[in-house]
């Protein structure tokens, strides 16, 4: 049996190949090391069987593992912060004692949250006010409340939005 101290700088060593942008080679040491376990001892099984699958999990998310490009461009590659940000995107507005939401209308809410956090709000009114009044100079019924979806507002429906905001000087402000 290997000290701890041997596991844990051959453990070390994966990892580097790993964050160094060479997992593919880290996934073919994998396999050799597969090799060198024996076949049918039972003590080897589950090292066998825990290596394959750990092999079969890394082999498929090769192309996700540019770890080394990542860091270099300073993105985090754990998957805390967007739980983290799931968390409290979702969690704290729908999950809630009590409530029941169908999928449509806890999306759209989601929608508003995601606006409201990323602080767009007062970009997002004045977008859906601008089409209202569109809507009314152009003859045409505004429905405001209503049971189907719209579509909401892309970048450049919004950059249009800001210039003719900027022209107009009496734009109502959201509550």
């Amino acid at each position: 049996m290997e000290s701890p101290d041997a596991v844990a700088h051959w453990v070390e060593d994966q990892r580097e190949l790993l964050y160094t942008g060479c997992a593919a080679q880290l996934v073919t040491g994998l396999k050799t090391f597969t090799l060198t376990l024996s076949a049918r001892a039972k003590r080897d099984a589950a090292k066998r069987e825990a290596l394959s699958d750990l092999i079969g999990y890394v082999e498929k998310r090769l192309a996700m593992m540019a770890y080394k490009d990542l860091i270099e461009d300073d993105l985090v590659i754990a998957s805390g912060i967007v739980e983290g940000a799931a968390r409290y995107v979702v969690g704290e507005r729908l999950d809630c004692s009590g409530m029941r939401w169908i999928p449509e209308r806890a999306e759209a809410l989601l929608h508003l949250r995601c606006i409201e956090l990323n602080g767009d709000w007062e970009r997002f009114f004045a977008w859906g006010y601008h089409r209202w009044l569109a809507q009314m100079r152009a003859g045409q019924r505004v429905v405001i409340r209503t049971d189907q979806a719209d579509v909401l507002p892309t970048a450049e429906s919004l950059e249009a939005t800001d210039t003719q905001a900027h022209q107009e000087t009496n734009l109502p402000v959201a509550a």
